[in-house]
């Protein structure tokens, strides 16, 4: 929020410099971000009288103006349409820095004394765009008529603006008044508050004047009918500040209401009355499908969960955000209805984020404003509408407020200050701060203790607990002044979080294997689980879930994301589907939560792992042009092998599956006894295309980390070389064809003992040589005593042991 600091003078004088208030608000928590002076650039610009205004001899569109700036009276030659006698102007002399008025952008210019066809002039009178103000070049800037003749231009217009960060809980602090209020308690100054028009003096409208028929949207609606308007530009001044707080003037009723609503932080709008069905203000939900046409010309379609305010015929406004444009002010308007309202911060908030239609209005609306701010706000408004049209009247006034919101009580032992802060602060200074915070406190010396109450006002919507009283004593009192103080007793012991411990892990191992990780969106579509599988009532993953009881956000970050995903696998492969645009193969892996439904109110979560695999399995190779064979299946499960052997989850076997999404034949399932914990396989390419994958393999897993938490013992890292060589022999095993090459290689570690390091399979072979319905597989097993060098004799004894342990499964060894 941008703050002029000429206009938060008239709230309240703090005595301090610009810069020093800055650093006092921000220490007591409301940060100022930047701060802006302007005029800072306006050397040899001074506040000018024409004194007269003659024809240029030699031009039709130029004039000769006469203008006294004190110690510098000039001849200016400008074809500005608009200058007159009498006016008080900005004079710039020769060395002012100007901007172009004729350039694209901010375009500095030195200006110095020129003859413009045949006639010297010595300076120039300036727009508001050479002085960096707006972009208005049409004419120039015409200044007050109590302009101070000879004073620097800066002195007179220039201001210090600063720019404040206004957090979500701060909205007491969403304005003029409410930046007053706190550096008025910081300072211990009083608060000065402008003119308002006394509404209880006005005529009370018909009963029938404002309806709120949603009473749970719309907590208060405060209308002013007013007569006999003009509708004009704003005064100078008016828009001077307005353009400072960043805030476009329009005309004058406009910028009456936007004027208010920085000053008191209560948005404001105005209906033409005229153009309104029986001159009479609806507060109800909208209908499902209703247009509305607003102010920036676009038409929306509205839902139930809008509101919105209407005549008894059509809406005429969004509640909270934008007016329509069905009854905009115009020139020709001549009565206005002001409103003034308080609506549901969420469905502000709601309606703001659907139509992606965000307004200074809706971004303090969806804060939460204090309902009793709209009278006040809407007398302000009032008074300067009548200040502006003077032959103006006020006609009717309506205020409905159901359920009036008053002050709220807090109490906590005196002493609570002291336990929380760590100092000691005398009654009578908290006392003090306490009432410069508008919170009447008072001290009950009865019971046990002395007993602080307060009565928090209805603008603290973010002081709720006794805690909150005491931070608003260490606050204004200062941060500062709090002991520094080293803290005493035992640390906590630090405890490794295993979840994070095993994530590490799997990253270390799969960043090993040439993987890289990326991090996707916890949301999904529904046409993300749809392109993954169409055939399925279920989504595809580690643990499936029947769609209809996937877990749907309410209000979500993106529409089309509306689903907290059920599985990695959509996300990853949209990923790798950009990827490949400009790749040649893609390695990626995820370790993120899923989201599952429970009986309780929140979802389960589950710490899974997605991995995905596609393209040239060597693009870069020495040999890659000869060699084009894509990733596989094969790839993927020697990724999944590794990290298992770095996790020392031995006891996890692979088991053939059936899905509708992946590969028949190609498809597997992680298994530790009789629990599922992960599936791998290749995705089939219908399904790879439905992502925009063209590659001809695209390999995809998912496994349950928690689940694989359980049983994992990792393994420290072995670099040590053994004392002894190792001995390699290859062995061909003979089984059935429907024989898993996991069962085959569990029985030859069995027979083999602790001597084999490592069981490599190698080669499959099928032939009438073995037989139909057999296979052969060949493994290479790595023998190694940590003591000795292993000898022929008790290297025949492990391959008979072997040979037992395979006939057990039906296998034998080929010869």
């Amino acid at each position: 929020m941008k703050v002029p600091f000429r206009w938060l003078s008239e709230f309240v004088d703090t005595g301090l410099a610009v810069k020093e208030l800055a650093h006092r608000l921000t220490m007591a928590g409301l940060e100022a971000e930047k701060i802006t002076v302007i005029g800072d650039a306006w050397d040899n610009i001074y506040v000018g009288h024409v004194e007269a205004v003659d024809r240029h001899p030699d031009a039709d569109r130029l004039v000769l103006a006469t203008v006294d700036a004190g110690e510098h009276r000039l001849q200016v030659v400008t074809g500005a349409p608009n200058i007159a006698q009498d006016q008080m102007v900005a004079l710039a002399l020769a060395g002012a820095r100007l901007i172009d008025g004729h350039a694209e952008g901010q375009v500095y210019r030195t200006l110095k004394p020129s003859s413009i066809r045949g006639v010297r002039s010595e300076g120039m009178v300036c727009s508001e765009k050479e002085l960096g103000l707006s972009d208005e070049h049409e004419g120039i800037m015409v200044l007050d008529a109590e302009a101070p003749k000879g004073a620097p231009l800066a002195e007179w217009l220039g201001d210090t603006v600063i720019e404040f960060e206004i957090t979500p809980n701060l909205v007491h602090n969403f304005s003029i008044l409410g930046i007053a209020r706190e550096a008025g308690a910081l300072t211990d100054r009083p608060i000065s508050t402008p003119q308002v028009y006394d509404l209880a003096s006005a005529p009370s409208g018909p009963a029938d004047l404002v309806t709120i028929e949603a009473p749970d949207l719309c907590a208060r609606y405060v209308a002013v009918m007013i007569e006999g308007i003009d509708v004009n530009p704003s005064p100078a001044w008016m828009q001077r500040r307005l353009m400072a707080a960043g805030v476009r003037p329009i005309n004058s009723i406009v910028d009456a209401t936007n004027y208010v609503m920085l000053e008191y932080g209560q948005p404001l709008h105005a209906f033409d009355a005229d153009r309104l069905e029986d001159g009479r203000i609806v507060v109800r939900r909208a209908r499902p499908g209703e247009p509305l046409e607003t102010l920036d010309h676009q038409v929306r379609q509205l839902d139930e969960r809008m509101l919105v305010i209407a005549d008894t015929q059509r809406t005429v406004g969004l509640a909270g955000v934008i007016g329509g444009l069905n009854s905009e002010i115009h020139d020709g308007t001549r009565r206005i209805i002001l409103e003034s309202a308080n609506f549901d911060m969420k469905v502000t908030r709601r309606t703001a984020r659907e139509l992606k239609l965000r307004t200074d209005a809706s971004a303090r609306f969806e804060r939460g404003l204090d309902p009793n701010l709209a009278r006040d706000a809407a007398a302000r408004a009032t008074q300067l509408i009548l200040e502006l049209s003077p032959g103006a009247a006020v006609t009717a006034v309506a205020d409905v407020y159901p359920q009036p919101l008053g002050p709220h009580p807090l109490s906590l032992p005196f002493a609570e200050i002291e336990r929380l802060l760590g100092i000691h602060y005398e009654p009578e200074q908290v006392l003090d701060v306490l009432r410069r915070l508008g919170f009447s406190p008072e001290i009950d010396d009865e019971g046990d203790g002395e007993t602080l109450r307060v009565l928090v006002p209805t603008w603290r919507s973010d002081v709720t607990l006794a805690a909150d009283i005491v931070e608003e004593v260490a606050r204004v009192i200062g941060y500062e002044s709090l002991p520094e103080r080293l803290p005493t007793g035992q640390t906590t012991p630090v405890k490794r979080d295993p979840v994070y411990a095993l994530q590490r892990a799997v990253r270390s191992v799969l960043t090993g294997t040439g993987a890289w990780e990326t991090v996707t969106y916890v949301a999904i579509s529904d046409d993300d689980l749809h392109r993954l599988d169409p055939e399925s009532r279920q989504s595809v993953g580690v643990q499936p879930v029947d769609l209809p009881a996937l877990i749907r956000l309410r209000n979500p970050l993106q529409a089309d994301r509306s689903i907290l995903r059920p599985t990695l696998l959509p996300s990853l492969l949209a990923v790798a589907a950009e990827n490949l645009k400009h790749e040649r193969a893609v390695r990626l892996f995820e370790t993120a939560r899923l989201y599952l439904p429970s009986h309780a109110e929140l979802p389960r979560e589950v710490n899974a792992l997605g991995i995905v695999l596609a393209g040239q399995r060597e693009p870069l190779g020495r040999f890659s042009a000869a060699d084009k064979s894509e990733l596989d299946f094969f790839d993927l499960k020697g990724m999944i092998e590794a990290l298992l052997s770095r996790l020392g989850a031995n006891a996890v076997t692979f088991r053939r599956i059936d899905s509708t999404a992946l590969h028949p034949g190609r498809a597997a399932a992680l298994v530790t006894g009789n629990d599922q914990i992960g599936i791998l396989g290749e995705l089939r390419p219908d399904r790879a295309q439905a992502f925009g994958i063209e590659t001809p393999r695209v390999s995809v897993a998912e496994i349950d980390l928690d689940a694989l938490r359980e049983i994992v013992n990792l393994v420290p890292v072995d670099i040590s070389v053994p004392r002894f060589l190792p001995v390699e022999q290859d062995f061909a095993i003979v089984v059935a064809e429907e024989t898993p090459a996991a069962d085959v290689e569990a029985a030859l570690r069995a027979g083999a003992g602790p001597l084999a390091t490592m069981v490599t399979l190698f080669d499959i072979y099928r032939g009438p040589q073995i037989g139909e319905n057999r296979k052969s597989l060949a493994y290479r097993v790595t023998f190694t005593a940590p003591d000795r060098a292993l000898t022929d004799a008790e290297l025949g004894k492990v391959r008979e042991r072997i040979a037992r342990s395979l006939r057990k499964i039906g296998g034998e060894l080929r010869a």
